[in-house]
């Protein structure tokens, strides 16, 4: 019966650990509104490869270990890309930065491999000072429309 509770025990926290890895850097509490979160996240991934329909996932183009675009993406082996996503329903919102690494198979196409967090570090720092400035370079009057 004791180890019947204690297999049932490691099985369910196992399960719960397993389903609370997040990963990435996860900037907390931007004082950004959504859209001028958006321009400081594009100021510094680029021009977006993908966006969610609710603006709130970005995936920024391929590039390779260096941080350098992938001009010739059928020499590539392995690339890299940044997804940010925007966390939260309202003001202040978190924002996650994964860097993902996709490697080449056996049939040409691309496989998720891993994540690299020691990449979305420097990524995450440069979106936090990118939404820094635009918070102190912004218009009060525009962030308080009376009509």
């Amino acid at each position: 019966m004791m180890k019947t509770f204690v297999w049932v025990f490691l099985l369910a926290s196992t399960l719960f650990f397993a389903g609370c890895r997040t990963g990435g850097v996860i900037l907390r509490e931007t004082p950004l509104n959504l859209s001028e979160t958006r321009r400081a996240i594009v100021a510094v991934i680029g021009e977006p490869k993908s966006i969610s329909q609710n603006g709130r996932e970005m995936t920024s183009q391929y590039y390779d270990k260096k941080g350098k675009n992938i001009d010739k993406m059928d020499m590539a082996r392995e690339r890299f890309y940044t997804h940010v996503t925007v966390l939260g329903d309202r003001r202040p919102y978190d924002v996650q930065v994964q860097v993902l690494v996709e490697g080449r198979n056996e049939d040409g196409g691309f496989d998720l491999l891993d994540r690299d967090d020691d990449k979305a570090a420097p990524i995450a720092e440069k979106i936090r000072q990118s939404l820094n400035q635009s918070r102190d370079s912004r218009n009060v009057i525009d962030d308080f429309r009376s009509f």
